[in-house]
């Protein structure tokens, strides 16, 4: 469902991003990995088309992005902003509503509404549709942005850290949601995440990003002791407990750089 082929971008002189290309299918959640600083948030960005890339070309369902209409983009890519919504006055209801604009004309209308009393009930959120945004919690807050995101029924969701400063049990709650979400609609899902446990719980297809590069692209196969020194610049042991790998950090240790081959990737070639 969405498609990126060697997008390029800098802030001034500074390479950021150096032809990055990834697929995301229906039905997948896929991680954006890599250190604070590897672009994780600005390749979301560039998707998006709120940064424009120097080079490269997202597609949607093999429809070029760059050739669409900001209401269209809207409808077809939803977005989940880090610490969105914080101290808003409005109300459960409304701010998911507001996920209806792409669809709406001059009010919203019987379908939009219907819409909205779905997502709330689908996300468990009904107990919370009268409350204001700012009496939530942060978990509760960030399940009333992936609603507002499904409003707009899009193909294709947009994460970036939906998991970050919330608690163990909120960050399970927020990823389960999500990956009913995911399963349930048959949308494509690609999220910028630090958590690599909470990423190999809950994903299937990693991006690893080092130098302004992908370093590795794959299954959880990727994520290897070699990987995460070269990635994060931390020795680690990887487990596999119930089924799933799991990374224990052991020491930090110093990486000059990333050099040499790229594991799973060919010269911009896409895995």
């Amino acid at each position: 469902m969405l498609t990126v082929e060697g997008i390029v971008f800098s802030y001034g002189v500074r390479l950021v991003l150096d032809s990055i290309s990834l697929e995301v299918a229906e039905g997948e959640i896929c991680s954006i990995m890599g250190n604070n600083g590897a672009g994780k948030s600005t390749l979301l960005k560039c998707i998006l088309g709120v940064l424009r890339p120097r080079a490269g070309v997202v597609y949607l369902s093999g429809d070029d992005a760059s050739r669409m209409a900001r209401m269209e983009l809207a409808r077809r890519m939803g977005y989940v902003a880090q610490r969105d919504g914080q101290g808003a006055r409005l109300t459960v209801f409304d701010a998911v509503l507001m996920g209806r604009r792409p669809h709406i004309g001059w009010a919203a209308g019987a379908r939009d509404l219907e819409v909205v009393e779905e997502v709330i009930s689908e996300l468990n959120l009904g107990h919370l549709a009268l409350r204001h945004l700012d009496e939530l919690s942060g978990g509760e807050l960030q399940k009333v942005m992936i609603a507002r995101a499904l409003a707009q029924e899009p193909g294709i969701l947009l994460l970036d850290e939906p998991t970050s400063n919330l608690d163990l049990r909120n960050q399970l709650e927020v990823m389960e949601t999500l990956g009913r979400a995911v399963e349930e609609r048959g949308i494509a899902a690609l999220m910028a995440i630090h958590d690599v446990n909470l990423a190999l719980r809950f994903s299937r297809k990693f991006i690893l990003l080092c130098g302004g590069s992908v370093f590795a692209c794959g299954g959880p196969e990727v994520i290897d002791e070699e990987s995460m020194e070269k990635v994060y610049g931390v020795k680690v042991e990887v487990e596999t407990r119930g089924g799933l790998r799991m990374v224990v950090p052991v020491s930090a240790c110093c990486v000059a750089g990333v050099n040499g081959e790229r594991k799973g990737t060919r010269d911009g070639e896409r895995v």
